[in-house]
């Protein structure tokens, strides 16, 4: 394990201590959204530059930054301190993150529906990397619209 892998697996350890006490317990928790917070965090802390632009940050959540308390500090910063110059490197530290966090979980759907969702984004992030993707913005109207059959 690299050292920047080693940081974000401390920063993991740090919030399910944290969690454990259920004093510091937040709305709808399961396990893994330890996992994906620290996803989020890492891709906050990345800013890539091709990420879609009405997608640049994703909201970590109140609920879960106020149940985080003292402990957010430390992980953001052990987060803030994962760096590389090379984006793609970066990308492949969020990638493994969420390859080994699901397979942590076992995949399962229910116990993973938000590092589901984020390993799909990141998928497309990825995708725009390679120029498998072109997005300029995503499309938050249409996506919302009502299907018809």
């Amino acid at each position: 394990m690299t050292e920047e892998e080693q940081k974000i697996e401390k920063a993991c350890t740090v919030w399910h201590a944290w969690f454990e006490d259920d004093a510091n317990d937040y709305s709808e928790r399961e396990d893994s959204d330890v996992e994906y917070f620290i996803g989020v965090l890492m891709y906050n802390h990345f800013a890539f530059s091709k990420a879609i632009p009405t997608m640049k940050t994703m909201d970590l959540g109140a609920d879960f930054i106020q149940a985080a308390d003292a402990s957010y500090a430390e992980v953001n910063s052990l987060i803030g301190s994962v760096r590389s110059d090379d984006e793609l490197v970066l990308l492949a530290l969020l990638q493994g993150h969420i390859k080994r966090s699901l397979e942590k979980y076992g995949n399962d759907p229910m116990d993973c529906y938000l590092l589901t969702r984020l390993d799909n984004h990141i998928k497309t992030l990825a995708g725009i990397y390679a120029g498998e993707v072109e997005v300029k913005t995503m499309d938050f109207e249409k996506i919302a619209a009502p299907r018809t059959k």
